[in-house]
C-alpha cells in the first residue's frame, strides 16, 4: 500500500475527527468537522502508511486586502514520532502546494520560533525563504 496523501473533505469527517483525537487527544463533533471540512479555504492533508494516520497538514487560504490573490497560510504540520525523517512532511507539504497551485493559490507562509531547529531546517528544505528574522507574533485570547 505505501504512503498516502489525501485533502479531506466533508465526507471524511469521521476520520478526521480520529485524526484530531489521535495527534491533538480533543475530542470534536462531526457535525462541527463536516462544516470545517465543507469550507473551500480550509485544507487539512491526512498522510496515511499502509491504513495508519502518520501525520497531518493544516493550512488556511487567506483573502488579502491590498492584493487579489490568496495566500496560504501553513498553520500546523505534525507527523508521528516514530516516522519523523521518512520524507512524510515533505509528501504533505508537496501534496498542499500542489493542490493550492490547481486552485490559484501561488504563494504560502508559515511562522515558527528560530528555537524550533527541526521546523526551520524542514521548511528550509521545503524551499522557505526566511524573509523578516526580526517578526513578533502577539497572541490573543478574548474570554
Amino acid at each position: 500500500m505505501g504512503l498516502t496523501v489525501t485533502r479531506m473533505m466533508g465526507s471524511d469527517a469521521s476520520a478526521a475527527v480520529r485524526l484530531v483525537n489521535t495527534f491533538a487527544r480533543k475530542e470534536i463533533s462531526i457535525r462541527y468537522m463536516v462544516r470545517f471540512l465543507h469550507n473551500p479555504a480550509n485544507y487539512l492533508l491526512m498522510a496515511d502508511l499502509d491504513g495508519v494516520a502518520v501525520g497531518f497538514l493544516l493550512a488556511y487560504a487567506l483573502e488579502r486586502l491590498k492584493e487579489e490573490e490568496r495566500m496560504l497560510f501553513i498553520y500546523e504540520i505534525e507527523v508521528t514520532a516514530d516516522h519523523r525523517r521518512e520524507r512524510i512532511g515533505t509528501a504533505l507539504f508537496e501534496a498542499v502546494r500542489d493542490i493550492a497551485m490547481r486552485e490559484g493559490v501561488e504563494r504560502a507562509f508559515v511562522i515558527t520560533h528560530s528555537s524550533n531547529v527541526g521546523a526551520v531546517a524542514f521548511y528550509q528544505h521545503t524551499g522557505g525563504e526566511r524573509v523578516d528574522g526580526d517578526d513578533v507574533v502577539f497572541r490573543y485570547s478574548w474570554e
